[in-house]
């Protein structure tokens, strides 16, 4: 996402629009704003008036609310004045009356489209056909229309937040949700494996729902966890001082699990223990609270280490987090706070990876003091940048700069040297004593300078990642951009607009939303409008006329489609040389990565490291480490393989923009080449007796190539993910006996047998790289057919559809409402195009 521009006043951004369809996402308001008697409520805001909490209710200093489940506080007219403050300066500048009008509209848009849709529907059912040709044709006419009534116009938008253990991920989670204990913080000892995905519910109360790993994934790590705790007869025993780390790790869990003898028993013993008695058979659990707290107490055996209950958040996969939809998280947006340190397990390795690849948005948090350097944030970027290109769909990339509020200034003042003039003339406008003036100008001032920093950085890591490149990338440096909160601040009741950017970060929500969001609308609107012009000519009674047009246009839309189909080919072709130019290159490599594996990383030694490449090989060789971060080396053999998918990817599988040679442009190449054709052949008979039947024709054919096209992008992007990890789950599949072998080995000199075992089969298994591209190739060709299916199916019934007459003696119903409804529908969309989002 560009960064928007900015307001003198305040630094702030001034876009004016924001995202979300459901307006009572956003509570706190501006009352200023929210009592305007000229901002429209909407149809659907007021039939949801009576079971939700009113957009108009009183918040408070903390939060809560007039009508919110736990407030404390009595609403006086005192403590009135101070939400309007905190309304205003926290939510004001960044909410406007076209944010709240373009909102309801999206809702009253799609409802009226809907309803237009049943009425079609429901005379469709009424009719009676008297022959085949009847019944088809009306057949076809009532599945399309059924497709659209069950389509779903609001799909999932994730935002990963990542950073380490104590940046303040939790806390700037709970910060923009207006949820001061929903997610553990670092200081209440938080969880470090489980993924929690915080999303709005459709209900008053909050809820949660904990999913535990399956009993054969906990063993497989049991297994792991037991031997990090054994100790080996091993030569290097002495020097075990690089695996502690990863030993601790192991008994803090089976502690947990198996209380404080856990880490002395064998597997077996453990096994007998049968902890699965206490999990639900389902392997799911369901919690849930009128208030936040409520909720936050259940929580805390599967998300925290100091819970007074029995703990099990060793054995959780994910938590699903659902407030209710009072709240200011946009219905279809799901944050994800990503664990801050490493996990041994594989399933929840996998989901990791897996929601990764989900992410539209990624927020890399670091605390300030240390944003310019972090090493995380270097990782997240690059791996952001890849997933922007290859398998995933990030495009937009956040750093967010937290605990701005945590500042030595006496220190800052004496390092900067700034006037009292300066400091006089920055600061003329806040009413505070002269510390904290002088505290609130440092902040200001170190939050400018590390902003701008921050972009600076990126700008060179950008150009550097683009030094050589042929493609122009999907990603580009206008998506990135940089903010900086105190999540503490936030909640003080005297904080002003400027010490932090929560609320930018929440138009930073609204905007990704609602842009989605207005574009899928635009295309369902769009498809339904076009089918109501086919319905207001299928009446008319020319066939022979039809039936030469339906083969005069036939011919030139299948020399368009053969075009596209070569196109396929070509792109195959290029794939094939890409993945055999990777073979040669990982071949050549792979004894080194291997010898590089085997070895401490960062020293010539192998002591102290047989502990964790033992966990590495019982995991199937990905390991999250404490002490050395995630290793892989799958991926690391890979590495000259996926560097040649890299660049088809770059070239050939952008989305964002369309140059010629990408699926993108080419796409874009036949949907032109196609409405081309429609247009010339139609626009001659459009000018005769009976032009305005062609001319409905014409626009609902054009319609349903726009529909056709948007879909064929979508099926093309969920497809890329499965491309992409077909080469590395294919050489993670060949080494699992090297794996396996190496991780049963004991006794003097480990690292150097399973050093040998490792190498040795890489070095025999001659063909896992070209088995590797195998996989690769056998996804792509997949994507390939479904798009040829997809084409031909799709343009044979719109084609049929659009030559198309009704055989019947009795003729066809009157849409005449519906289709002035459709009308001004369509109307009201054109008027508020996407782009001006």
């Amino acid at each position: 996402m560009p960064q928007t521009k900015t307001s003198a006043s305040n630094g702030y951004p001034c876009s004016s629009m924001v995202s979300s369809w459901e307006i009572r996402g956003f509570a706190s308001l501006s009352k200023s704003l929210l009592e305007r008697e000229d901002v429209p409520v909407g149809s659907r805001m007021e039939s949801v008036a009576s079971d939700q909490v009113s957009i108009m209710e009183l918040v408070d200093s903390d939060g809560a609310t007039s009508n919110s489940p736990g407030a404390k506080r009595k609403m006086t007219p005192e403590s009135y004045g101070i939400k309007r403050h905190r309304g205003r300066y926290i939510n004001g500048p960044h909410i406007t009356e076209d944010d709240v009008k373009l909102m309801q509209n999206c809702m009253k848009w799609e409802e009226e489209t809907k309803k237009v849709v049943e009425a079609v529907l429901a005379k469709l059912e009424n009719v009676s056909s008297t022959g085949s040709d009847e019944e088809n044709l009306l057949s076809t006419l009532k599945k399309k229309t059924q497709q659209l009534k069950e389509k779903c116009l609001l799909e999932n938008i994730y935002i990963g937040v990542f950073g380490q253990t104590g940046a303040g991920k939790s806390s700037l989670v709970n910060a923009v949700l207006q949820e001061e204990s929903l997610l553990p913080t670092s200081s209440t000892g938080a969880c470090t494996s489980a993924i929690i995905k915080v999303q709005s519910g459709r209900s008053r109360t909050y809820k949660a729902e904990i999913e535990f790993l399956m009993e054969k994934d906990w063993n497989e790590e049991l297994k792991l966890l037991v031997e990090l705790c054994e100790k080996d007869n091993d030569d290097d025993d002495d020097d075990d001082d690089e695996d502690n780390e990863e030993v601790e790790m192991a008994k803090n869990k089976l502690k947990i699990i198996y209380g404080d003898c856990g880490p002395e028993k064998s597997y077996e013993d453990l096994i007998k223990m049968n902890i699965w008695q206490q999990i639900p058979k389902s392997g799911k659990k369901s919690l849930s609270g009128e208030n936040v707290e409520e909720l936050s107490k259940k929580l805390d055996p599967y998300i925290r280490s100091n819970s007074s209950n029995r703990i099990y958040w060793p054995i959780v996969k994910s938590v699903s987090v659902y407030i209710p939809k009072s709240q200011i998280l946009p219905e279809g947006v799901v944050l994800i706070d990503f664990p801050g340190s490493g996990d041994s397990n594989k399933a929840r390795d996998e989901m990791w990876k897996q929601s990764l690849m989900q992410c539209s948005s990624v927020w890399v948090v670091s605390a300030i003091s240390r944003a310019l350097d972090e090493k995380i944030a270097n990782t997240i970027f690059s791996t952001s940048i890849k997933s922007a290109t290859n398998g995933g769909r990030c495009h937009d990339i956040a750093f967010i700069c937290t605990k701005t509020d945590d500042i030595q200034w006496k220190e800052y003042l004496r390092e900067h040297r700034f006037s009292d003039e300066e400091i006089k003339k920055s600061m003329e406008d806040h009413q505070m004593e002269a510390d904290e003036k002088n505290k609130q100008f440092c902040m200001l001032h170190r939050n400018k300078a590390v902003k701008e920093a921050m972009m600076k950085q990126c700008g060179t890591k950008w150009k550097k990642l683009m030094k050589n490149k042929s493609a122009q990338l999907d990603f580009s440096k206008d998506d990135l951009s940089v903010y900086t909160v105190s999540s503490r601040q936030h909640w003080e009741s005297k904080n002003i607009d400027s010490e932090t950017e929560i609320p930018s970060l929440r138009k930073h929500i609204i905007n990704m939303h609602l842009k989605e969001r207005k574009k899928v609308v635009n295309g369902y609107v769009s498809e339904v409008w076009g089918l109501l012009h086919l319905l207001k000519s299928l009446n008319w009674n020319e066939s022979i006329i039809l039936k030469s047009s339906y083969d005069d246009i036939s011919l030139d839309l299948k020399k368009g489609l053969n075009d596209f189909t070569q196109h396929l080919e070509t792109c195959g072709e290029a794939l094939q040389k890409h993945l055999e130019n990777g073979v040669q290159e990982a071949e050549k490599k792979r004894k080194k990565v291997m010898k590089q594996h085997a070895m401490l990383p960062g020293t010539k030694s192998y002591q102290g490291y047989h502990r964790t490449l033992k966990a590495i090989c019982r995991n199937d060789g990905v390991f999250n480490s404490a002490k050395f971060g995630p290793i892989d080396i799958n991926y690391d053999l890979s590495k000259g393989l996926y560097s040649e998918i890299d660049t088809f990817y770059e070239s050939h599988l952008q989305f964002n923009r369309g140059r010629r040679v990408s699926m993108k442009g080419q796409l874009n190449s036949i949907k032109l080449t196609l409405t081309n054709e429609i247009d010339n052949l139609l626009r001659t008979k459009s000018a005769g007796e009976n032009a305005w039947v062609w001319n409905f024709r014409q626009k609902f054919m054009k319609t349903e190539l726009d529909g056709l096209f948007n879909d064929l992008e979508r099926q093309t992007i969920e497809c890329k993910p499965h491309i992409y990890k077909a080469a590395i789950l294919s050489v993670q599949s060949s080494m699992k006996p090297a794996y396996e072998e190496a991780a049963q080995q004991n006794g003097a000199g480990i690292v150097l047998t399973m050093q040998k075992i490792l190498i040795e089969h890489v070095k025999q298994k001659k063909d896992v790289f070209k088995d590797a591209a195998d996989k690769v190739m056998e996804q792509f060709i997949k994507l390939k057919g479904k798009l040829k299916e997809e084409i031909d199916d799709r343009m044979t019934i719109t084609l049929k559809l659009g030559f198309s007459q009704w055989p019947g003696h009795n003729s066809l119903p009157a849409f005449e409402d519906e289709f002035n409804q459709i009308n001004r529908i369509w109307d009201e969309v054109k008027d508020n195009p996407s782009e001006e989002i």
